[in-house]
């Protein structure tokens, strides 16, 4: 039972990547993002950027896609202990045209019904 939990969790990180992806032209993607989060989330960006519930998330993640026209996310995702640790680099083309690349790691925790409710994100 435990595996099939873990994987599942695992399922959710590779999918919230992979839509992180489209998300800065596809409001449906992002709204699918927004799905994958618990009601009480508590997330915290690399830029100190913070979300305590769901309707705060939605409002960061819009921002966040606003910000950028395209993104390309490597990942790698472990389970430690009783969190999930992905290690991710990102290019990306911000709205203003400039190009970036960035590299960290995002920890993440989840609730019983297969949410996350706790998102780290830490820009290294």
């Amino acid at each position: 039972m435990m595996n099939k939990t873990m994987d599942k969790n695992k399922e959710t990180i590779k999918k919230y990547f992979e839509l992180a992806d489209f998300a800065s032209d596809d409001e449906q993607a992002v709204n699918d993002i927004i799905d994958l989060f618990s009601d009480n989330v508590a997330i915290r960006s690399g830029c100190n950027e913070t979300a305590t519930n769901k309707e705060e998330a939605a409002a960061f993640f819009k921002s966040f896609f606003n910000r950028n026209k395209k993104l390309k996310h490597i990942f790698n995702t472990q389970t430690i202990e009783n969190y999930y640790q992905t290690e991710w680099s990102v290019a990306g083309l911000k709205s203003d045209g400039s190009i970036f690349a960035l590299h960290g790691f995002d920890y993440y925790r989840f609730d019983d019904d297969g949410k996350i409710c706790s998102l780290l994100i830490e820009i290294t």
